[in-house]
């Protein structure tokens, strides 16, 4: 069997070899890639990948066998308790990235949380105990804490038993812990492994070196994760290990802003190298009864679960609807929700090309703006005929945020908003509200600037700043556009249709963006509804819960409804579209 060295891993392949993995082993495990891999860790100053430290990770899980199944006795080893796409997608990326850190003088790991979400039966709470333990034992932390965290005290004490049995399985660690009804306890080095299941048992105050946190999708209220991450401030190298199957598509909760964080961190919308996430799961348009289907959700299939298990899982889903739901949300790893994503981030990407404002000045063009609520993001988009062959629309954007709101948006939605401000992608305003005076001035100039032909808005939040641009702007059509199912369906299949995408065909887009970050943001998290007749809508997030926000896809939408009308030439005489 010939193989070739994987590339696209967050292991240098090499490393891996060294760390005893066959190349055959090695392409598996490629094979077996998440559908979302948050890796920024080799962009820390300085970091680099330690073999040798990875290598004595291993080889204290190694010390410990699995109590359970068919496993049971078997340690976790290559060729015995451990599977390669284990190595290469969670134990060896999360362990061997490590930097000099200067402050304190030492080498340190550069990953400091972990979000691991996979479907069920994948080993998710096996794995978890057993890393349990090596941080306890083997991270060299002197006094260590480490806890075993979930939304219930049945799911934190099925961590901490696994765990507690875990230990002794292994003679070394048998030697060194006292292990007590609540609490694991280690003499020498004043380390404990605790269970925790609720925030009123943290009142003594953590002082945490690392935690395990199970199932967070059914965590219904955020303190006691809260406590764990607030308790990691005196540590060196602290690690937070989050891990669960999708949640039901609930806005503003814990596992949403986790889930969302990672995808930004793995989109590339943030930057942080300290944040590592693998997220396996089968996408919206998969056919959920397709056994390749399955291995995107369940890297172990075939192992854990087996297929025989996830065919009878299946036949129950496909005769009992009432399980369908629980069968894609348990076993492929889908959020069910009544909606969609509209934008798939490679199409997008793949028509970022180059545009220059200053360049396109005289051309025609429509615009949208999209006002929202005055203390967040207003936005107004500019689509601008292309001389480029093949490529109808440049597409520009404006975003404007009022200034003593930056914090805390920042920190809300959890994106690089002052950076953003810095590099004059958005305009932060004065005030805790959006100055319209300011967003009219830049309006009025960018209509002037082309041969603007027509304006779309929502009427929402309009008010006397449209009235004021339609009387400056003579000769352009300032129009409300419906925000229903019919109002805006037309404008966002024109925009799938300039992104390339017909029905189930992708094909080369026609637009050009320039990768604007914010607007890529937005294009990352905007979603839509069907009304069961083929007409889709934007969903507006919940400002107060959500982390995303669609503005400038949402001004697109608008501005595009112009562009659809525009009258056009054909066969001799002038038609109008829409």
């Amino acid at each position: 069997m010939t193989t070739t060295p994987s590339t696209d891993l967050p292991v240098p392949y090499e490393a891996l070899i060294e760390l005893g993995l066959t190349p055959e082993q090695i392409e598996d495990a490629a094979a077996r890639r998440p559908r979302t891999v948050a890796f920024q860790a080799d962009r820390q100053e300085g970091a680099y990948f330690d073999v040798e430290v990875a290598r004595r990770k291993l080889q204290a899980l190694g010390a410990f066998a699995h109590t359970k199944g068919r496993w049971a006795g078997q340690r976790f080893m290559l060729g015995q308790g451990l599977d390669p796409w284990q190595v290469v997608w969670v134990l060896a990326p999360v362990f061997g990235w490590v930097f000099y850190d200067e402050e304190i003088e030492r080498v340190v790991r550069v990953i400091r949380a972990v979000w691991i979400e996979v479907a069920r039966k994948n080993g998710k709470s096996t794995i978890s105990s057993g890393i349990s333990n090596v941080l306890l034992l083997a991270d060299g932390e002197a006094g260590a804490e480490v806890y075993a965290a979930a939304g219930s005290l049945e799911q934190a004490g099925r961590v901490f038993e696994d765990a507690k049995r875990m230990l002794m399985t292994s003679k070394a660690a048998r030697s060194r812990v006292e292990p007590l009804a609540e609490v694991i306890r280690v003499p020498r080095t004043g380390g404990i492994l605790r269970a925790l299941s609720r925030v009123a048992e943290t009142a003594h105050g953590l002082n945490v070196s690392g935690a395990v946190i199970d199932e967070v999708h059914v965590h219904k209220r955020r303190d006691l994760i809260d406590a764990i991450e607030t308790g990691t401030g005196a540590r060196d190298q602290p690690l937070v290990i989050f891990i669960t199957t999708a949640d039901e598509g609930a806005e503003g909760s814990i596992y949403d802003e986790k889930h969302s964080y990672t995808e930004k961190c793995g989109s590339g919308v943030v930057e942080d190298p300290t944040h590592y996430g693998v997220i396996w799961a089968a996408g919206e348009t998969d056919d959920p009864f397709d056994e390749s289907t399955w291995r995107k959700a369940n890297p172990g299939l075939g192992i854990s679960p087996t297929l025989r298990y996830l065919r009878k899982e299946a036949a129950k889903a496909k005769s009992t609807p009432s399980y369908f739901p629980t069968f894609c949300r348990l076993h492929l790893n889908r959020r069910m929700r009544d909606r969609s994503r509209l934008i798939d981030l490679r199409v997008w990407d793949a028509t970022a090309g180059i545009t220059d404002l200053a360049s396109a000045r005289g051309r025609r063009a429509w615009g949208g703006l999209d006002l929202s609520a005055v203390s967040d993001f207003t936005a107004w988009w500019i689509g601008v005929e292309s001389p480029e062959a093949g490529v109808e629309l440049e597409m520009f954007w404006r975003f404007w945020v009022p200034g003593d709101r930056v914090e805390d948006l920042e920190r809300q939605l959890q994106v690089p908003l002052k950076r953003w401000i810095r590099e004059g992608y958005v305009k932060a305003t004065e005030g805790d509200v959006i100055d319209y005076a300011a967003v009219q001035a830049d309006v009025l100039a960018d209509c002037r600037h082309f041969d603007m032909a027509r304006v779309g808005y929502d009427r929402m939040f309009a008010g006397q700043l449209v009235q004021e641009l339609d009387a400056a702007l003579r000769g352009v059509d300032v129009v409300p556009i419906a925000q229903t199912f019919v109002g805006q369906s037309p404008s966002i299949k024109e925009l799938q249709r300039l992104l390339g995408k017909s029905g189930d065909q992708v094909g080369p887009g026609r637009i050009r963006h320039g990768g604007h970050p914010v607007a890529r943001w937005m294009a990352s998290v905007v979603e839509v509804k069907d009304d069961g007749q083929d007409n889709l809508k934007l969903i507006k997030p919940e400002r107060l819960k959500s982390q995303a926000r669609i503005d400038g896809i949402a001004a697109a939408v608008m501005g595009l409804d112009g562009y659809l009308r525009r009258p056009r030439k054909k066969s001799g005489r002038m038609v109008v579209h829409g």
